[in-house]
Order: C-alpha cells, then sequence, then structure tokens
C-alpha cells in the first residue's frame, strides 16, 4: 500500500527502531576500526549517543515531529561520545532544523531534512574527510535531493537512499588509502547505515528487537554520601562491562575476579555476562574478562575524583573566583597523578576505551570556579566532544587539541599564570606539536597494515598515526619503537609504564632505555594506564 506520509506516530518508531537496530550491530561497527588495537569504539561511540537521544525521546509528554526531532538532537548533542558521536550529534541537529513545523514527512521533506543533516555535520568539522561517515549522509541527502519528486511513496523513496548509502560505503575504502590498507570500509559510515536500515524496518511496521536481553539489571550507582572523607574509599575504580558470548559462565568469570575488589555483581546467561565491581586496577580486570570474550559498553569511574568534584560543588559557592582552571582527560591512577600535580582542578576518567560525553566534559568544567577554563582533551577521538562542550557552555572555555598524555603534560608545564589567557593558549597548543608520543599495546584480530602481517595478540607499536613494528615481547618492540623516535635533537625520554607492567620489568626496560637513548635523560612513571603497555614521550 502506498504511503505518502510519515506521520509523529510512524516517526518516533523509525527514531527507536534505528536506536535498537544500531545496539544489535554495534560490535559489527567497533569491528571495523582501521588499526587493530582494543579500542574498537565507533559503534560503542555512536549506539551511546543514540541512546542519550532515546533518553531525551521518552522523557517527552508530547510526540510532535518537531519535539521528536529536538529531542534527537538535544539527547545526542550532550550524550555524544568521541568523533563518531559528536559528528551523529551534529546529523540529528541538521535533521532537526529541517523538520521544524512540520506535521507530516513526505519525500520532500525527507530530503531537506537529509540535505541539512549533512550540511551542518560538515560545517561542524573543522577539516572533513572524505570517505567517512560525512560522505556517506552527503551523497544520500544528494541523492534524496536529486530524486524526491520521482517518489510518492516514502518507504519505496527510503530504499532507494539506503541503496545508494551503501553503494558510498563500499566505495569509502577507494576515498581513504587507510581504509583499504586494511581492507575495510568506515565504520561511521556502516552505523549510519544501520540506523536508516532499523528507521526503515520501523516505518515497515516491523517490530525491531533488541537481540541481547540482560537477565538482571545491576543498580551501580555509587552512593558517594556514604564517605565523609576520600580516605574511607578503598577500591578506586568503579568498574562496569559487558563480555558478550561468554567463552565460559559468569560463575566462572566470577571466580577470577572476586578477590580483586569488593562491591560485585557478575550475572549472565549463554549472551552475555554483566559485571560491575570497585577495584584499583581496572586494567587487570579487563585483561582477565576479554580472555573470557568480547568486551562491550565499557565504563569506568573514579569515585575519589566524582568523591572531590561533589566536595569541590558543595565548596564553590564559597571560593574566590581564580583566573585559570584545568580539566584534563586520561585513565590510570599514575597518570591522574601526575596531572593533579600540574594543578589540573578535574580529571575525566577516559580514553581510548572510554570516550567521555560532551555532557561529562561540560559538567566537568561547570564545576570549576575560574575565569578562564582550559579542557585538555588529551584524545583525538575526544577533541570533538570537548569542543562541542565549549561551544554549548556559557563559561570561557579553551580546548588546548592534545591527541595523547605526553602532549598534554607538555601544555600544562608551558602554561603560565602570569600570562593572558591567549599567550597561554598559544604557547600551550605550541607545546603540543613539539612532544613525540609513541604506544604500544596488543593487536585485537588479524590484519595487515603498511605492508605488515600482523596476528592476534601480537605486541605493536604505534608512532605518529601508523603501526611502526610488531612482535611478541612488549619490551622489545618499546625499544624499537624509541629508536625510531629518538634523533639528535632529542633530549628528554619519559616512558609511563600500564598496570600491567611489573617492577622487574620496569628496571629492566629503564636500562634498556638508557642504552638506546644515552644522549637523553630518561624518566619513568608509574601511568597505571590499561590497555596500553607502555606510552612512550621523547622531546
Amino acid at each position: 500500500m502506498l504511503m505518502k506520509y510519515i506521520d509523529n506516530v510512524r516517526f518516533k518508531k523509525m527514531l527507536l527502531g534505528a536506536a535498537v537496530n544500531l545496539e544489535n550491530n554495534k560490535t559489527i561497527v567497533d569491528s571495523l576500526n582501521v588499526f587493530p588495537v582494543p579500542d574498537g569504539d565507533t559503534g560503542t561511540n555512536m549506539n551511546l549517543t543514540v541512546q542519550a537521544a532515546v533518553k531525551e525521546i521518552n522523557s517527552l509528554s508530547e510526540s510532535t515531529i518537531t519535539a521528536l526531532s529536538s529531542a534527537a538532537a538535544n539527547g545526542s548533542l550532550m550524550g555524544a561520545r568521541g568523533n563518531s558521536g559528536v559528528i551523529l550529534s551534529q546529523l540529528f541537529r541538521g535533521m532537526s532544523k529541517g523538520l521544524i513545523g512540520a506535521n507530516q514527512i513526505d519525500c520532500k521533506t525527507i530530503a531537506e531534512s537529509l540535505k541539512s543533516a549533512s550540511d551542518t555535520a560538515y560545517k561542524a568539522v573543522m577539516r572533513p574527510v572524505e570517505g567517512t561517515m560525512l560522505t556517506v549522509a552527503r551523497e544520500t541527502a544528494e541523492k534524496a535531493m536529486a530524486t524526491y519528486a520521482e517518489y510518492e511513496d516514502v518507504i519505496s523513496f527510503f530504499e532507494s537512499l539506503i541503496k545508494q548509502a551503501k553503494d558510498t560505503l563500499a566505495r569509502t575504502p577507494e576515498m581513504l588509502s587507510v581504509l583499504k590498507q586494511a581492507d575495510v570500509v568506515d565504520a561511521g559510515g556502516k552505523g549510519l547505515i544501520f540506523l536508516l536500515e532499523g528507521a526503515l524496518a520501523a516505518l515497515k511496521g516491523a517490530e525491531i528487537k533488541q537481540e541481547i536481553k540482560e537477565e538482571a539489571v545491576i543498580d551501580t550507582e555509587v552512593e558517594l554520601d556514604e564517605f565523609s572523607s576520600e580516605d574511607e574509599i578503598i577500591f578506586t575504580y568503579c568498574t562496569e562491562f559487558i563480555i558478550k558470548n561468554p567463552k565460559k559462565t559468569a560463575e566462572e568469570f566470577l571466580s577470577k575476579i572476586y578477590d580483586k575488589g569488593d562491591s560485585i555483581v557478575c550475572v549472565g546467561n549463554e549472551n552475555i555476562i554483566k559485571t560491575h565491581i570497585h577495584t584499583n586496577n581496572p586494567g587487570q580486570i579487563l585483561a582477565i574478562a576479554v580472555k573470557y570474550g568480547e568486551l562491550t559498553d565499557i565504563k569506568i569511574d573514579n569515585m575519589k575524583e566524582q568523591f572531590r568534584a561533589r566536595k569541590k560543588e558543595n565548596q564553590k559557592n564559597n571560593q574566590k573566583k581564580k583566573k585559570y582552571g584545568f580539566v584534563s582527560i586520561g585513565m590510570g591512577e599514575g597518570i591522574e597523578k601526575v596531572f593533579t600535580d600540574l594543578n589540573v582542578d578535574v580529571f575525566v576518567s577516559g580514553g581510548q576505551t572510554m570516550n567521555p560525553s560532551t555532557e561529562h566534559i561540560l559538567e566537568a568544567a561547570n564545576s570549576i570556579n575560574a575565569e578562564h577554563i582550559i579542557v585538555l582533551p588529551n584524545n583525538s577521538n575526544i577533541i570533538l566532544a570537548a569542543t562541542q562542550a565549549k561551544e554549548i557552555s556559557d563559561k570561557n572555555i579553551y580546548v588546548v587539541p592534545s591527541k595523547t598524555i605526553p602532549q598534554g603534560i607538555a601544555a600544562l608545564i608551558a602554561f603560565k599564570e602570569e600570562s593572558d589567557i591567549d599567550d597561554n593558549i598559544e604557547a600551550m597548543t605550541l607545546a603540543v606539536k613539539e612532544v613525540k608520543t609513541g604506544l604500544v599495546t596488543y593487536a585485537v584480530r588479524d590484519t595487515v597494515f603498511n605492508d605488515l602481517e600482523i596476528k592476534k595478540d601480537q605486541i605493536i607499536a604505534i608512532y605518529d598515526g601508523d603501526i611502526v613494528n610488531h612482535g611478541d615481547n612488549a619490551e622489545d618492540e618499546t625499544i624499537e619503537l624509541i629508536k625510531k623516535m629518538v634523533d639528535e635533537d632529542s633530549f628528554l625520554v619519559t616512558l609511563f609504564y600500564g598496570d600491567q607492567v611489573d617492577e622487574e620489568t620496569v628496571k629492566s626496560i629503564a636500562s634498556r632505555i638508557e642504552e638506546v637513548a644515552e644522549d637523553c635523560d630518561v624518566e619513568i612513571i608509574y601511568g597505571g594506564q590499561p590497555l596500553y603497555y607502555y606510552i612512550v614521550s621523547v622531546e
């Protein structure tokens, strides 16, 4: 039967159907990451962004098309995580602008809203890259604008647009060489297609069910009020995650972690194991968990950080406003201490596996009573969310585009209290460009990258955005990495070791670094970061 219009009831079902379909397929999107590192987070970030939109939609008292699209835009804006989440939130925002005042949606309105979505997303990205979800959105919108007059039936029109989106996605490896090398299509574009397919299925009347049903809901809200001082918090990190398609039972997994923290809840079935634990070593817990199956929905909160933030919030009104305040993002007890020693006011736990949302960054900035608040993302996938927080805040927020932990540290060292804000931002941004960063982790899948044949679980070393060497020993690969990073102008090598590295190994690698970087000072610092054995800084 011909369907000429989409009403508000169908539109809401489309939004919710899109969300469920992405939720069901987010691990497929995660698996398309170019690097085989344990941070396949595009699907997870897009899903968390959409779930924030769903929460806002479900809170509505009215369900007009304008209200629904506005709720999707506002919810995704605050919940946006990672670059993919921020771009997705801008697509929702543009769609919402294209639907203002609409009582029903015909083919022309679909086309105009998609065009508005694409235009808005492109404007939000400083240097748009073709071969990404932006290209999929743009070419789909262009197809819509060029052909909407040929269609009366919105279902047939929507089907033609999904075909265009798939055609564009298939060509993304030709537009981006890194996709071609990794033999994958763009992850964000794939996520966008899952959203469109879910919306179409709902429009056709299908009921899209969430494939993974949890046996129990874990109440993991941390009652900070039960602590009168930070010292009473014995286990610092509230850690949550889901193991998909576990190789063993929840009881067997619980036996491996029961003595590594408290407040442990571990429930599941043959499809998932959902876990909550308070621990001082989340990396160790995740390292154990990954042996049992694929990890998703990873969430780590620093309860001491939350306690301090609560305390600061309570004291804020009585404090005199200072000139400068700092928000820094990272993971690891040692990393946090370094930033705290450099006078960072709020350290937000987040990084490769758990990008903080726009709302989290905004809350951190708003908790600081300062005239100027400087945010250090310390991760290329968090810069857009930080920038988005800046744009929607009424405070004076500045984002220094640090992409790594060493860059964030270098920026803080360059800061001078007596300088004005413009001079400080200039000096900090320059400092970010002067430091080299290397990372040592492990491969989560077999792949070929830059003609390197990499096997799952092998150690890989990353420098300047490329995998530069790989092997079977983290320390050997770290030494090879440092050899590539150090040149005649280098004067300092700093090694941040993760929570999986023991003291004896640290002593051994320290002496080896002094041999290969004999003209440099060498500093060894406990970072405590999960998943990455070593972070290397060369100045």
